[in-house]
């Protein structure tokens, strides 16, 4: 994905100028790559449906700061991860809101709480396949041959990202983390 043709780059250019149905049909035309990402960055149904349409929205705003066509998905897929990132935030809060704070110290959550963000906000900076990777290894429990499958891309390259994603995050967030 990410090559557009001829005529898929004049619709991308004419949403930049503001035509909100060449922006429909070039969303519509990606539609099963933006929902696969979208699953990727969020991991069910319900949510990946909900950011695509939240980032349809703000995308609606927000096209024309769109510099170059080529880069439309990536530009797009942006939006979606800064949407993901809110839900799961959303999602970690109702968690730590629903657990009972009556077992463990309230400096202990605070610090647990902290570090969950710290990492996840460290994931959502990574480099694309870095995050993809590790996102679905992680959080999602798929399998490195799986997400080979999923990605389409050969096992090797999964295991390298994956490693090289660990190494990303362990350089950002320190090796407390890891323990």
């Amino acid at each position: 994905m990410g090559k557009f043709t001829y005529s898929e780059l004049l619709l991308i250019k004419k949403a930049i100028k503001g035509d909100t149905k060449a922006l429909g049909k070039i969303l519509r035309k990606n539609h099963e790559y933006i929902y696969k990402m979208a699953y990727i960055y969020i991991g069910n149904k319900e949510d990946a449906l909900d950011i695509m349409q939240e980032a349809t929205i703000q995308s609606m705003s927000s096209i024309h700061t769109l510099k170059e066509p080529s880069y439309f998905l990536t530009w797009f897929c942006t939006i979606m991860a800064r949407q993901a990132s809110k839900v799961i935030k959303q999602k970690i809060q109702i968690r730590e809101l629903q657990n009972s704070p009556e077992f463990e110290e309230e400096a202990d959550l605070e610090k647990n709480e902290n570090q969950a963000i710290d990492v996840l906000e460290s994931v959502m900076n990574l480099e694309d396949k870095y995050r993809l990777i590790l996102q679905l290894f992680y959080y999602q429990g798929f399998s490195v041959k799986e997400i080979s499958e999923l990605l389409t891309m050969p096992e090797g390259t999964v295991k390298t990202n994956l490693k090289r994603g660990r190494e990303a995050l362990r350089k950002v967030l320190g090796e407390d983390y890891y323990v």
